[in-house]
């Protein structure tokens, strides 16, 4: 484990949940902090084993091997001193100890399963095989559903999870199945070789025998283009894609646009966010316009929710965030780390900063 690491996640698109800005890190010294909402806080003296940041929550395993999470200013031990393996999101924290399965969700812990051999965990759902009954099962809002029963097989390598959604190819009858908001929707009766991605609220998918491009988008289904894509990114409520003539493309909320009628050397999509390549220029596109970042490609860029971080040619941080350029540094930073919002960068002799609304954080 790196001696400065920070992990974030910020709450975000459930306005009934309390937002939180969450943090976590080492210092030089291997002790173990937290950082909530421009606060400073230590929480372990010894250097731990593991952390994850949730949207809520951070969970960690500390020296003695217990798992452990700091939620609104204070620690709880949820296990002590066993062998674990733990994904914690937005909204949950799944946990298994061997195929005993529970999640946290909202300070609650709910035991799922205890015969789980196999499980995934998504911001706000979590699916697993339950190796007694031969079932798939899906935890979503408080609730346990049954997707899939009599199975003899497990077919968790077929799903394909975005934050609200799994889509998924039932092996027996080669049907393509999306779990969405409770139900099971049938999105193809029978499929030969399936390309597909899963993101918030959509799903975007291509049989390669029929060659269509289709999307689910919710609860709307779409043919966007009726030859295959040469290839295709899913975000949150959106993706983008390059056509089979190479024309760079952009669908949300049911409709299409064309970014760039020149095929970019890359293009990249995080959450809400896309960048990509045209001519030599680093681009995005945000609020229904197609911005210039950088009239360069940055050496090291990162993106994530509404922000993108790259350093500059001096190897200063910059940012183009909610469709604004920031300047974050004017020193040369040795690592920079992104996670929601947050920018987290390294500057002189491990000297950490956060940069969170427009301030830099300092502990």
């Amino acid at each position: 484990m790196k001696k400065i690491a920070l992990f974030l996640l910020i709450l975000s698109f459930t306005p009934n949940l309390k937002a939180q800005q969450l943090a976590a890190f080492n210092d030089y010294l291997n002790q173990f902090w937290a950082f909530e909402g421009g606060q400073f806080q230590k929480i372990e003296y010894l250097e731990i084993q593991d952390y994850q940041i949730g949207g809520v929550l951070i969970a960690y395993i500390d020296n003695g091997n217990n798992l452990k999470i700091y939620r609104n200013g204070k620690t709880e031990t949820l296990l002590g001193g066993v062998p674990i393996m733990y994904t914690a999101t937005d909204y949950l924290l799944g946990y298994s100890i061997y195929e005993q399965l529970n999640v946290y969700d909202n300070g609650e812990i709910k035991l799922l399963s205890t015969e789980a051999d196999g499980y995934v965990v998504q911001d706000s759902l979590i699916a697993w095989h339950n190796r007694i009954r031969q079932t798939i099962q899906v935890y979503y809002n408080n609730k346990i559903y049954t997707i899939e029963d009599g199975l003899i097989y497990n077919p968790v390598e077929s799903f394909k999870l975005g934050d609200n959604t799994i889509a998924y190819i039932q092996n027996s009858t080669k049907e393509f199945k999306l779990f969405y908001k409770g139900e099971v929707i049938v999105l193809d009766q029978f499929v030969e070789d399936l390309v597909f991605e899963a993101g918030r609220d959509i799903v975007a998918y291509i049989d390669i025998p029929d060659q269509a491009f289709k999307v689910f988008f919710k609860g709307e289904e779409y043919t966007l283009e009726n030859f295959m894509p040469k290839s295709f990114q899913v975000g949150d409520e959106f993706l983008v894609y390059t056509d089979n003539l190479g024309h760079l493309k952009y669908f949300d909320g049911g409709e299409v646009i064309t970014l760039t009628t020149y095929e970019p050397e890359f293009y990249n999509v995080t959450d809400r966010v896309v960048v990509f390549e045209e001519q030599g220029f680093f681009k995005t596109y945000c609020n229904n316009q197609v911005y210039i970042v950088e009239r360069y490609i940055p050496s090291m860029y990162k993106i994530d929710w509404n922000t993108i971080a790259y350093l500059d040619q001096s190897r200063f941080v910059k940012a183009f965030q909610n469709c604004e350029h920031v300047s974050v540094s004017y020193e040369i930073v040795k690592e920079l780390m992104l996670y929601r919002d947050l920018i987290i960068y390294v500057e002189g002799i491990n000297q950490t900063k956060i940069f969170f609304m427009g301030q830099v954080f300092q502990n």
